[in-house]
């Protein structure tokens, strides 16, 4: 059975994308290799924004979201979306791939020690996965989604939905990026979030953030 899990993060939502290095797409990305796509989507979950200490993190838990998010997890499915969405653009441009079931965090990969180049490189050293799944290339993306609360000291001053996708394509090659970028998007929350029993107006912010961040995903490749 599985064990349910609710995320927490502590994040500045709308700033995670000019926090990271971002190359866009190499055009060699195209050409006729083959690459395997991981999509890594995490436990719904609440992530915080805004102006706390220690210990008023410590003092908002925020349970009062973990049977809210339970409940409208089963209903959103961005791991399936997501995975349609990359098949349906890597078929359209002939690019032969294959889905990965697997998360790069899971691995042991070492440090990179980075070439002296112009050339940017991924922080851990996977080419090892070249070999182990017969690929040339890996697509990976790490999700996280769920409600976005924003918090002056221990008070409440804001509720939406919010997805963030990191995305890497790293040539097995020789370990190099061909692309590096986020996205995160937020939807505001219509009505009362904690309406029971199916907590729709939550769901429909969280749904809302997925699609719009999807929506710019694609534009991406």
């Amino acid at each position: 059975m599985k064990i349910f899990k609710i995320a927490i993060s502590i994040i500045c939502i709308l700033c995670l994308g000019s926090c990271a290095v971002k190359l866009p797409l190499n055009k060699q990305f195209y050409e006729s290799k083959k690459v395997g796509v991981i999509i890594h989507v995490d436990s719904i979950g609440l992530a915080k924004a805004g102006a706390q200490g220690l210990l008023d993190m410590a003092l908002t838990p925020g349970d009062k979201y973990t049977k809210p998010l339970q409940t409208i997890e089963p209903q959103v499915n961005p791991s399936k979306l997501l995975k349609n969405e990359i098949s349906d653009i890597l078929k359209s441009r002939n690019k032969d791939f294959i889905l990965i079931d697997a998360n790069l965090k899971d691995e042991n990969f070492s440090k990179f020690d980075t070439p002296d180049t112009d050339k940017k490189y991924y922080k851990k050293d996977i080419r090892a996965l070249k070999s182990k799944y017969n690929v040339d290339e890996i697509l990976y993306a790490e999700v996280k989604y769920g409600i976005l609360v924003s918090y002056y000291s221990m008070i409440e001053i804001d509720r939406q939905g919010y997805m963030n996708i990191s995305t890497s394509i790293i040539d097995l090659q020789d370990n190099s990026l061909l692309l590096s970028d986020r996205i995160s998007s937020v939807a505001p929350i219509k009505g009362n979030w904690k309406e029971e029993p199916e907590y729709i107006n939550l769901k429909t912010s969280i749904q809302n953030a997925i699609d719009k961040t999807i929506t710019t995903w694609k534009t991406k490749f």
